[in-house]
């Protein structure tokens, strides 16, 4: 029984030393294999990575993506920071090709903090640089200047003095649309001299075109032809420059700017020929969005040569190059096809051209608004793709890397859930100001509404009560033959009912929303210098008596606003009814107004008239260029007949 013990002890003793002999030896080649296939790997991120961005040369957009997120996927398991970083970077190549701005600024920006680590100082302008870019394409102007400026801190540092002026380059263009033009001006200049130093034309000619444009816009600005003039003279002066190599697009852009600068001297036939000059080349080139541009420009023209039929026609061609390609000019488009229908008196097709106008300009706000949200679902989506290509993945080299496939779906499958989590408190914030917005359009309507109350009490008691005791002092000097407080009396009487009237028009229920109006305008016209003409049509039955008394107020304050500040010299009020719609245009011939101006925007007369559009349901649109007069057109949707 003792010997039976022994041996089994013994033999457990070599099962056990034979076993930990295997298990050394299995650490050694899996050691071995891990060193070889860890190299082995950096070759396969290397190549996904020259792989995708080929496909991005090819526009093969989803080959792209699916080639550098698996790259990014591999680099992460190996733990290889320098690759992780250049996966970010070449992520941040591919959503900037396909408009993604917001997704290209937060992987460029993950590269910059590993780079920045790393102490890579060439990757780091890089990304300063691509940053300054992706910024300006979203309008953030002081981001991408913060960015253009350490790269160009960078490169100043190096002495890359084509970096230099690149940086420079691109600071003067956010300057241009900020506009701080004057500084603007500085950076194309110094860009210039490096270039020309450099024998750079490209870049020459790009800053002579930034500079022509700079001049251009500012001349519009303050009415300063001599500004136009010498904004011509520089892109006259790139335009010969384009000849001597192969810059055909840039010639179409020098042509093109020089026919609307022309067209802003009122020389509209060079204008033209400029403008189709490049239109065709625009066109040979099939620059369709640019192409659409120069159409724009072209109706314009026409529009203030009073050629209507061609204006239509080009804003036609405009509207159909645009589409898919540009909504900002296929937007213009329908805006320049509504004030041609309009100045033909084609009511009905002005009021459709009108509404898909504000439908475009809507689905730009729609689109503004959702596209952080969409940025989190793309990015949502690109790592359930990069998983899948994961656990497709057949390559021997990822082969020592399985075993840890499944704590990956588990972090993965974290973040998605993270993702969902962030994407419904977005949704809850998002529905949560939409709230808001109503609330707060609620309110500024029951303000109106107080406002409309308050006045009307206030009128009565003047009326009933002020206007009773003058009445009877007025009767009382009478009797007593007192002329002078008589006439006195008479005139306080005449400035109370004045007064009242204002106050509150009682004739919206004595006469009518139409004799109203009518009666509003030949008092303006009376008491003030401007020359009124009116058509109206009797629309007095599609209004409510709230209605009735918001739309007259509306008239009143766009009546109010010229006479105050327009400085015209005569004014032309149309009301017309067309099918469902009442459509309104007020114009005049006064000094007008930018309407992007923020100040004007915001100003008292425009919100009111804005707050009173939203309580009838309407859309307002405001035409107006300096010192060619203001136009409001607003559409009120038809009630059902009283």
């Amino acid at each position: 029984m003792e010997r039976d013990k022994t041996f089994l002890q013994i033999t457990t003793q070599k099962y056990l030393l034979c076993f930990f002999c295997v298990f050394l030896t299995q650490i050694f080649y899996a050691q071995k294999s891990s060193d070889t296939s860890s190299k082995y790997t950096v070759e396969v991120v290397t190549m996904k990575y020259k792989g995708g961005l080929e496909f991005l040369e090819k526009e093969n957009f989803k080959e792209a993506l699916l080639s550098i997120s698996s790259g990014l996927m591999i680099s992460k398991k190996i733990k290889n920071r320098s690759l992780i970083a250049f996966g970010y970077r070449y992520l941040s190549e591919y959503y900037t090709q396909i408009d993604e701005y917001y997704a290209a600024s937060e992987n460029l920006k993950q590269a910059l903090i590993i780079f920045s680590d790393l102490k890579n100082e060439k990757e780091i302008y890089n990304c300063y640089y691509k940053l300054g870019k992706v910024y300006h394409a979203i309008s953030e102007y002081d981001a991408s200047l913060e960015s253009y400026f350490r790269s160009l801190k960078i490169a100043e540092q190096n002495k890359n003095e084509l970096q230099i002026a690149d940086n420079l380059t691109n600071i003067g263009e956010v300057y241009l649309l900020t506009p701080d033009l004057a500084t603007a001006r500085i950076n194309f200049n110094k860009a210039i001299v490096i270039y020309k130093k450099l024998n750079n034309e490209k870049g020459v000619i790009n800053n002579l075109t930034n500079l022509g444009a700079s001049y251009q816009k500012e001349g519009s600005r303050t009415n300063n032809d001599a500004l136009v003039l010498k904004a011509i003279m520089l892109f006259k002066e790139g335009l010969e420059k384009t000849k001597n190599g192969n810059f055909k697009r840039n010639e179409s852009i020098f042509l093109g700017n020089i026919g609307s600068s022309l067209r802003y001297l009122k020389r509209y036939d060079e204008s033209l020929e400029y403008l189709f000059k490049a239109l065709n080349l625009k066109v040979k080139l099939q620059k369709n969005a640019s192409a659409a541009h120069t159409c724009n420009d072209i109706s314009e023209t026409y529009l203030e040569m009073n050629n209507f039929s061609k204006a239509k026609e080009f804003a036609l061609k405009a509207e159909l190059y645009s589409r898919n390609l540009s909504i900002h000019q296929e937007r213009f488009a329908s805006f320049l096809l509504s004030k041609i229908e309009y100045k033909s008196k084609n009511y009905k097709n002005a009021h459709d051209y009108l509404k898909k106008y504000h439908q475009i300009d809507d689905s730009l706000f729609s689109i503004e608004k959702i596209t952080k949200i969409n940025d989190l679902q793309i990015k949502y989506e690109t790592e359930k793709k990069n998983l899948l290509i994961e656990a497709q993945e057949s390559n021997i080299a990822l082969l020592a890397l399985q075993n840890r496939n499944k704590n990956q779906w588990m972090l993965f499958g974290g973040i998605g859930v993270l993702i969902i989590f962030v994407i419904t408190l977005l949704l809850n914030s998002r529905n949560s100001a939409k709230k808001e917005i109503v609330q707060q359009e609620k309110f500024s309507q029951a303000l109106l509404q107080s406002q409309e109350e308050e006045r009307t009490r206030i009128a009565r008691e003047l009326h009933d009560s002020v206007g009773q005791q003058l009445t009877l002092i007025k009767r009382k000097s009478q009797n007593l033959q007192q002329d002078e407080i008589t006439s006195l009396t008479n005139n306080a009487l005449d400035e109370v009912r004045s007064i009242s009237r204002g106050l509150y028009p009682t004739l919206l229920r004595e006469l009518g929303l139409i004799e109203s109006i009518e009666q509003l305008i030949n008092e303006y016209d009376e008491q003030t210098d401007l020359f009124f003409s009116m058509d109206i049509d009797p629309v007095n039955s599609y209004f409510t008596e709230s209605a009735s008394l918001n739309y007259y107020r509306l008239i009143q304050e766009c009546l109010t606003n010229i006479v105050k500040h327009a400085k015209a010299k005569s004014v032309t009020v149309t009301i017309k009814k067309e099918e469902n719609m009442i459509i309104t245009l007020i114009s005049d011939n006064g000094k007008g107004f930018d309407v992007n101006d923020s100040k004007k925007k915001n100003s008292l007369g425009l919100k009111t008239i804005f707050e009173r559009i939203r309580i009838l349901e309407g859309k307002l649109s405001i035409d107006s260029k300096l010192d060619l007069g203001t136009s409001f057109i607003f559409s009120i949707p038809v009630k059902n007949e009283s």
